[in-house]
């Protein structure tokens, strides 16, 4: 069937024009993920941290002392020795036995803050990206015990679920009264939230 050259064209340009708005979303949330990994302490362009703060649940940047790895990699859940990898990537060299290895836990198992309630090796939440934020956001100074982890999972919408080594993937949001989801979101782009020092708060109370 003959087709007129300026039909043809036209019809090019409109499927290029439909590829072209349906890949802005996909381009849009990478960029948004790499903000995220560099706040975090993650690398760019590494394929094991392609599912961080891109899907429904890896959304708890969390820095992971030694035996936290450890027990992860134990219990079923090896996101220490993915920590690690991914800590050699961006520096160049292995963690050494104090050094804290960034990963992004599972939000909705509160993964980070069964850890550190669990050690006393440094594991704490560096913060808690904000899903979907555009720009992209994520909650600070979030008190490292389940309950206030909760008390984000809550505001935030994310659904609760089950991970391997952890025992208890709830919290109470109603023990941990004084934590402000909404006054602590910052935007992960901001030098000062990314590097602002933890609220002294034990047990959910500041």
């Amino acid at each position: 069937e003959f087709v007129p050259p300026k039909a043809a064209s036209m019809a090019r340009r409109s499927l290029c024009t439909l590829l072209v708005l349906l890949a802005l979303p996909i381009a849009r949330g990478s960029q948004r993920a790499d903000e995220a990994l560099d706040a975090c302490g993650l690398p760019k362009g590494y394929y094991p941290v392609s599912h961080c703060f891109n899907d429904a649940t890896h959304h708890t940047c969390c820095a992971l002392g030694p035996e936290a790895r450890k027990y992860a990699d134990a219990s079923g859940n090896p996101i220490g020795t993915a920590a690690s990898k991914a800590f050699k990537a961006l520096h160049g060299r292995e963690p050494g036995a104090s050094d804290l290895t960034p990963w992004c836990t599972c939000f909705g198992s509160l993964v980070c803050s069964y850890y550190a309630t669990k050690f006393d090796d440094g594991t704490k939440i560096k913060f808690i990206y904000e899903p979907g934020s555009d720009p992209p956001e994520g909650a600070f100074d979030v008190p490292t015990n389940k309950n206030c982890e909760a008390k984000a999972r809550k505001y935030f919408d994310v659904q609760a679920h089950g991970t391997p080594g952890v025992s208890d993937p709830n919290g109470a949001a109603a023990l941990c009264p004084d934590y402000d989801v909404a006054a602590n979101i910052h935007l992960l782009s901001s030098v000062e939230a990314a590097e602002a020092p933890s609220a002294s708060c034990t047990d959910g109370h500041c």
